[in-house]
Order: C-alpha cells, then structure tokens, then sequence
C-alpha cells in the first residue's frame, strides 16, 4: 500500500513508542545454550560462540545500553556470525540493535560503508522522516502483530510500510529498498493479568488497521515488555519501484513532449539498469513529403530525424527493427559492417551501443524507443526482457503525446469564432446556401428552421451566495450614508436659522433612515432618491452661510457624491466590481478550458452572466457534421464539467480576499438524463429546448438554486461545495464512480453525500450528490489530460 494514500488517514494521538523496550542477548544466549543441549547441526558453532562470551557479562545482561558494546567488538562480531552467514556480511543491507530502535550497534558491510560514504543518501520516500509518523506507526503495527501471534495465536503477515531510496550524487542513480524487521531474537513479557480479546474483538482491530487509538485501547501497550534484538533489513526493490515510477510517468500526457518529463524518465532508466551513461530516445514515425517528421524540439530522438530523407534511414538498423518488428541490438557500432548516414549519425553522438525497439499501437507501428551507450556491450540480450514489459506503455504514452500535439496544432491553426458557435457553423451554412437557392425562384423565402434533435444537455452554474441579500445590503448602505450627511446639513443649518422648512426635512431624513435600518423594501430606494431629488437639493441652491461648521458639512456631504449620478455610489460600486471580478474570473476559466474541450468531441456551448455565470452544453451526432457519436464523448463532458466547476469554484474563492467586498460562490450541475431537441430562434437569436416535454428541463434549472434538502432548512447549494442535481437516479452511479476517482486526485474531502431534495413548484423527485471541493493544489494535473486519463480508466 501506498503511503501517499495511507499516511493522512491514520489516527495516532501519542508521539513515542508506549511499550517496553530493552537491548539484550539472553533471547540469543537462550537459543544458542538449546542448541547445544540438541546436539544439532549447529551445536558446534553455538558451543564456539558461548565459550567465547562465557567471560563478558554484558552477554547475559537483562539490559544494554548500545554505547557499551563498542568495548567488545570482537565478541559482538563472533555473536553475529550466529546470525549472519559470511555472504550476508558481505552482500545484503542490514543492521542490528534493539527492539524497535533507531540506533543499531552491528553493520553489513554494505550498510556500514553507506553510512561512511558522503555522497549517497538514503532518506524515506515521501518525506515520512519529518514527522516520524509513518515510522511510529510501523514500529507499533510490527509490535501488536508479534503480540496478536504470540499470545492471542493469531497470525498475520505484513507487508513493508517503509520505503527508502538511495540517491548517489555523483552519477545520479537511485535505489529503492523496503524496510523490515526480524524479530526472531525478541521475547515478549507481559506484566499483570492478559486483556482477554474475542475472536470479534481481533476482527475489529484487523478492520481498522489505521485506527491505531482504537489498537491502544483495546490492547494497552504499556503492559508488554519487548527484550533482546532485531536485525533490520534493507530489501532491494529497484526494480519493481522504477519500473512503477515509469509506467505512471507515460500514462500522464506530455510524459515525452515536455523535456523535464523526459529527463524523469531517462533517469529512470539509468536506475533501471544501474548505468547512469544509458541515454533515451523516442522516434515518433510519421512520414511526410518524404522525410521523418521527428523534430527536436517536439520529441526526443537521439537524432533530429527530420535532417535526415527516408532515403537515409533505408539499409539502415532502424529500417531493419521496423521491418522485422522486432528489437535490434548493436553492441559495438564502430565494428558494425553496414555503417550509412544514420549510424554515422549516432556515432557522431558518441554512442557505440544501441538497441532499438519497435513501438506498436494496436498492431501499428508509432515509433521506435532507442536506447544508447558509449561503452560497447552496456546493453545487452540479456536486458530485453526488462524493457519489454514496458514497450505497450511507450507505446500508449507516444500516441497520447502525438495526439496531444496535434491537438495544440488545430487550436493554433483554428479560425477565430464567429457570432454562430464553430460547432454549428456548418448548419447554418447549409441553412444559407438554401436560403440563396430558394430566394432566385421565390424572394419572399424565408430561412428554414435549424432543429438539433436528440442531443445531450449538461448545466452548470457558478452562482454569487445570497447576491439578493448582498445588494440590498450595498444599497441600504449607500442610503443610510447619503441621509445622514444630508441630515447633517439640515442640523447645522436649523442650528444657524431656525425655519421649520429644514426641521421637517430632517423629519422625514429620520423616518426614512428607521425604515431601511429595518431592511430595505420594494420602492425604498426610488422613494428615498426622488425625496432627496425633489425636497433635498433644491434647498442645498438656497443655502448661503457663511459658517464654518456649516461649509464643512455640506462640503462632506457633495464630495461623497458619485459626479455621475448625483448620489453616493461607494458601497454599490464596490458590489458591482466584486461581482463583475467573478464573474470575469469565471468566464477566463470556462473560455479557456472549453477550447480544449471542443477538441474532445464538437458540442454547442453558449454562457450567461447572472449573479454568477451559468453554462449550457448540447452534444450529439445531429451537431458534428461528420464525426460519428460515441458515449464515451458524454462521458468525458461529464467530467470535464466536473472538474471545471470544481476549479472555477477554486479560482473564485482564492479571489476572495482581494474583493472590495468578500462574496461566497456556489456550483451546481443538473444532470438531465434524457436526450431533447433544440431549435434556434430567429427573433432571440439563440437556442432554446424545442417540445413541451423538453420545457421541463428549462422549468428545473430556473428553479433547482433554492432547492432545500429534504426535511431541513438547509440549501443545497453551499460555498466550497460542488451539488450534482438528478431528475433521474440511474445516473448517479456514474458520477459516483467519477466523485471517488476525483476525491483520490485531491479535488474533493473523502466524502460523498446523497441527498434527497425537497418537491419544487412542478418538479418532484430530485436526488442530488454534494463534496466538498478541497483547496487549489497549484500541481495539479491539466484538466483536459485529467479528463482523457480518467476516460481511459473508465
């Protein structure tokens, strides 16, 4: 198991190890005395080691500290030849010291040499050594499974939890080695009576593997004692783990493209094979005006093909691998008989040692994976078998990775968008050639109806929370302000002359100010600004005091004035700029991931601004114009939809800060299971769902914002939460499915509501799916390779 996955889920409350420890030989001296006593095949030796200690008491001490075992360095070497045979000494990765320590007193050879060599490294994968966590956690897991068999006879095998790799500074190669224990010189001393533990209660702790409190309560550790000593091992994974970390690396696009994806992946090969002068090579076939099409700064040949015609490559040892489809090793190319342009080429490149390996996509050939070396016979017969298990990953990660390209190739090339979208462009079109047609016989024609039937609707909304309630508050806010500083003015001036006329402004001033204090109500505002149009400053024309007090007053009161609209216009401005902040940070995000989703499958997409940004997509075969129609192409809409609504929302909340006024957004999508048809209209100039049937939809996504789970009064829709609303529940389990891929790539908390919403005015039955989106992971994949990915999975 991963410990990526398995670390945030453990829950351990205590910082150190609980339980009893001591270092001690009596487990061994126990042993090597019983062996003795049997007479056995190993009794000699035993007798050899005991007479050999007999005299050194710290042998048979109850407890040793590791420092005191440096005075007896030649004993402690006779001991472990009890436990090590000469070829481990010499051969394996290995250290002893006591139980469940970190310091150890005896090394292999190959482990005390790493921990004398300053350019290797070895450090725990994933940075486990910071916190210590995963390392506890092991130590106490291997601690409760010796105890489960020894007292309780339930037996359990564990898998490394562990990893290290060595990492050699001087010529780049890593390591990977698992980590484990071997207790077989522990014993286990248990103080008072034994916690009795059902075969239900051993069940339950195996089924909460991670919940290493629940352990610690029912099976306390302070009452175990752990003496004698372990020999920790150090296991050579290389292999597995590179060959791992490789076929991740090329299932994600631009694993060969991008030149630091590549450079990963080279590296890896040179750990591979343990040879860090091994260099990487991909040729991408794809012949064109009789050249190799295999430029440089796209791919990542040992040559730049496209400076060499097809007539080069003829004779040659690639045009050999091709033909026979089958890998082609030349170990020493200078003493190579049939020397061309090409490997005059390579030899140029200095590399003597090549293999080159047909790359083959569903029995086509793609490319050709090339691996060389300066040195003649670096790579050899015997490292096919090797890197044949990785040739149909090549193969899948060079055809994504040309897909890809050309991808980038038509966006490039593409023509700016008209008024109609690019994807029914082409109806429209037809729609006017026959209007043309139809004119030179009748000039009264009119344009036939362009209808879209059977297509697939998808909404989504990123809506502003409580946007109502934020600009009434804006509002009141503004007029509140403006009143008072009026009023201020109608003071100072009744204070100068006292005319009745300014005491029943300042009458009025207050009763309007106790109404909005309130909340403010339909007609309120125009109220209040024709009262203050109409009574207010027509008398500010008739002022003409001299007072100061007076002067500052209504100076205050005209330079909060917007010069505009005459009236104050702060509060509402920075509404409006937060809104249309949003709103932009929206559309830049929907606009530019929605490029590269016309590339997936053509679709109609049109937005609109509200208070927030909603978005329609229709998608079907009666759209493209030649392109057939596959469900998987639903499918990958579905989830691009997804994973964009999660981003805006992401996008919209670190904006947040920066707001002149903080608003919260909300996203949603309505998942409609049943095709429709769309008509465009003439006089709206748009589409709109065609058929009384089809209304419903309509009728569902005007109203499904307000939705209120069943039974509460609490709205679907939340900040920092994605809802997916269903008319039907037999598309849930998709997007069930889609929710638990995307919750393990960090979108969203582990955690997957199902709700039942409350009936709407004519619309009853809805379920619903809400996560909770989790912060921007600023490494997150790209969202259309993530989609392609998960499609490929699905």
């Amino acid at each position: 198991m991963d410990k990526k996955f398995l670390k945030p889920n453990i829950k351990l409350n205590i910082s150190e190890i609980p339980y009893k420890r001591s270092l001690s030989f009596l487990p061994l001296v126990k042993q090597l005395k019983n062996e003795v006593e049997k007479g056995g095949m190993y009794s000699s030796h035993a007798d050899y080691i005991l007479s050999q200690i007999k005299d050194y008491p710290v042998f048979f001490a109850e407890s040793i500290k590791p420092e005191e075992l440096s005075k007896y360095e030649e004993q402690v070497q006779i001991v472990m030849s009890y436990i090590y045979s000469p070829i481990e000494i010499e051969k394996s990765m290995s250290e002893v010291g006591g139980p469940f320590e970190d310091e150890t007193f005896f090394h292999s050879k190959i482990r005390k040499e790493l921990l004398n060599d300053k350019n290797k490294t070895l450090t725990m994968i994933d940075d486990v050594s910071d916190d210590k966590c995963m390392l506890l956690f092991s130590k106490l897991m291997y601690a409760y499974l010796i105890i489960l068999k020894e007292f309780y006879q339930f037996n359990i095998s564990m898998d490394y939890l562990i990893r290290y790799h060595l990492a050699d500074k001087l010529n780049g190669l890593v390591n990977y080695f698992k980590f484990d224990y071997d207790s077989t010189y522990v014993e286990i001393k248990h103080e008072g009576d034994l916690k009795e533990l059902s075969d239900s209660d051993i069940k339950k702790l195996i089924n909460n593997p991670l919940d290493m409190d629940l352990w610690l309560e029912m099976l306390p550790l302070d009452q175990f004692e752990f003496s004698g000593f372990m020999k920790y091992e150090y296991i050579d994974v290389t292999h597995l783990e590179v060959i791992s970390s490789l076929k991740t690396d090329l299932l994600e696009k631009s694993s060969i493209i991008n030149p630091n994806n590549f450079k990963n992946l080279e590296q890896n090969i040179r750990s591979l094979f343990q040879n860090p002068n091994l260099s990487l090579g991909i040729v991408a076939l794809n012949i064109k005006q009789g050249s190799m099409q295999n430029r440089s700064d796209f791919w990542n040949g040992l040559l730049c093909s496209s400076s060499y015609t097809c007539s080069d490559y003829e004779g040659s040892i690639y045009e050999e691998a091709l033909k026979k489809e089958q890998p082609v090793i030349i170990n020493d190319l200078s003493k190579y008989d049939n020397i061309g342009t090409v490997e005059k080429a390579i030899l140029s490149q200095g590399i003597n040692n090549i293999a080159l390996t047909p790359l083959i996509f569903e029995n086509q050939l793609v490319g050709i994976l090339e691996i060389g070396s300066p040195n003649a016979y670096d790579f050899n017969f015997t490292n096919l078998r090797t890197i044949k298990d990785l040739i149909p990953v090549f193969s899948i990660a060079l055809m994504r990775s040309s897909e890809e390209l050309r991808t980038q190739v038509q966006a490039t090339i593409k023509e700016e968008c008209t008024a109609i979208h690019p994807s029914v462009e082409w109806r429209f079109e037809e729609a006017a050639y026959n209007l043309i047609q139809n004119r030179s016989e009748n000039e009264n024609a009119k344009m036939e109806e362009i209808v879209f039937e059977q297509v697939h609707p998808l909404y989504g909304a990123i809506d502003i929370r409580n946007s109502s309630h934020e600009r009434n508050k804006s509002i009141q806010h503004d007029l509140l302000e403006q009143l008072n500083l009026a009023k201020k003015v109608f003071l100072e001036a009744y204070r100068i002359k006292q005319m009745p006329i300014y005491d029943q402004v300042i009458f009025k001033i207050e009763q309007y100010s106790n109404v909005i204090e309130k909340g403010l109500s339909s007609g309120d505002e125009s109220n209040i600004l024709n009262f203050i149009q109409e009574h207010v400053d027509p008398l500010f024309m008739h002022f003409n005091f001299k007072d100061e007090q007076f002067k500052e007053a209504i100076t205050k009161y005209k330079d909060s004035l917007d010069p505009e609209l005459n009236m104050i216009y702060k509060r509402r401005k920075d509404f409006e700029d937060s809104l249309a902040m949003i709103n932009s940070c929206i559309i830049q995000c929907l606009d530019k991931e929605q490029e590269k989703a016309q590339q997936m499958y053509p679709h109609y997409f049109e937005k609109y601004r509200t208070d927030g940004v909603e978005h329609n997509i229709y998608l079907g075969e009666a759209i493209t114009q030649n392109q057939d129609y596959n469900p998987m192409y639903l499918k990958n809409l579905r989830l691009w939809q997804l994973i964009i609504s999660c981003e805006m929302s992401r996008r919209t909340a670190e904006l947040k800060a920066s707001l002149p006024i903080p608003l919260d957004t909300t996203a949603l999508i309505l998942v409609h299971s049943q095709k429709l048809s769309i008509r465009f209209r003439q006089d709206e100039k748009k589409f709109d769902v065609d058929g009384a049937y089809n209304i419903r939809y309509e009728i569902v996504k005007k109203r499904i914002d307000k939705a209120l789970i069943k039974g509460t009064n609490e709205r679907l829709t939340q900040p920092g939460k994605l809802s997916i609303i269903f008319s039907q529940g037999n598309d849930m389990f998709e997007y069930q499915r889609y929710l638990e891929y995307l919750i393990a790539k960090d979108y969203f908390e582990d955690k997957i509501e199902n709700l039942i919403l409350d009936d709407l005015q004519g619309v009853y039955g809805l379920r619903a799916l809400r996560v909770t989106i989790k912060n921007s992971n600023k490494n997150q994949e790209n969202i259309t390779e993530l989609v392609q990915e998960i499609s490929l999975d699905s």
